[in-house]
């Protein structure tokens, strides 16, 4: 496998690429899942003369982009073309699409078909320039929050061309006790690319002393994920493919956010050398 960071986190401290490079390169990464979408690290409109850029300072560091994360949501998206061409031309294998909402339950069905229409029209576009588009699973209102509905929308797709985004943060969220086991088996033909975030469901106070549910990015020793069991079905998979580290822990400085990520690579590795051991 090889290990990644998504760089929003590091993007958003006001480190160059080259500060995050050398983060990513110390923390032990393999490379870097670099953000490519209005606000990211490379404007969409730049990808072409930005993205050779960014790939040969990261080379010179001894990374490797192993996706971008971008907006794309269809081949009409604002520079889709470009985004698929600049990759293939700097050996980037995989994009990160964009995300299908829907705010009236009524039109769910409608939403999931004009989903399945965009898709198969990036399938095409995929495969022209041979970079992967996957759909990333995304807790809350979104048409791929779910598996067993994002493996409806990938149904009978190219699996080189269109598959799936796991996150082990946001199944666990929408699939609970085993949702999230399951959805991982559903979606083994198409997992292109795997996402580790410490999403768990917490209880707290607010300021005025009433209990409040909700979700919260833990790090993943304290998190609720079950990574032996993500890890195992990984390798029974047969995936050997990219795996991204989010560490969306917002509230955190340079030094904090390196030192919690640092603690979260070292147990997926321990997980995985183990694992491996067997």
């Amino acid at each position: 496998m090889e290990f990644v960071m998504f760089s929003k986190h590091l993007d958003m401290l006001g480190l160059s690429l080259q500060e995050v490079g050398e983060t990513m390169r110390d923390i032990g990464l393999d490379g870097i899942d670099l953000t490519v979408r209005p606000g990211g690290r490379i404007e969409p409109e730049n990808v072409v003369s930005e993205l050779p850029k960014a790939v040969a300072l990261l080379e010179q560091l001894g990374l490797s982009v192993g996706l971008l994360t971008t907006n794309i949501t269809s081949t009409q998206s604002p520079y889709a073309e470009e985004t698929f061409e600049a990759a293939a031309e700097c050996g980037v294998p995989a994009l990160k699409l964009g995300y299908w909402h829907y705010t009236n339950p009524k039109e769910f069905w409608t939403q999931f078909e004009w989903a399945k229409t965009k898709l198969t029209g990036l399938q095409s576009m995929a495969l022209d320039y041979g970079v992967s588009a996957n759909v990333h699973i995304h807790s809350g209102p979104y048409m791929s929050a779910l598996a067993p509905v994002l493996y409806m929308l990938l149904e009978g797709m190219d699996p080189r061309a269109v598959g799936a985004y796991i996150d082990s943060g946001h199944m666990y969220i929408e699939g609970g006790y085993d949702g999230w086991r399951q959805g991982m088996i559903m979606l083994a033909p198409y997992i292109n690319l795997v996402a580790l975030k410490g999403y768990s469901f917490v209880t707290e106070r607010d300021e005025n002393g009433k209990l409040v549910h909700g979700r919260k990015m833990l790090g993943f020793e304290e998190a609720v994920q079950d990574w032996v069991q993500v890890f195992q079905l990984l390798k029974d998979f047969g995936y050997d493919g990219t795996v991204s580290l989010h560490s969306e822990y917002g509230e955190m400085d340079y030094a904090e956010l390196v030192a919690q990520t640092r603690e979260d690579f070292a147990l997926v590795k321990k997980v995985v050398e183990e694992i491996e051991a067997q």
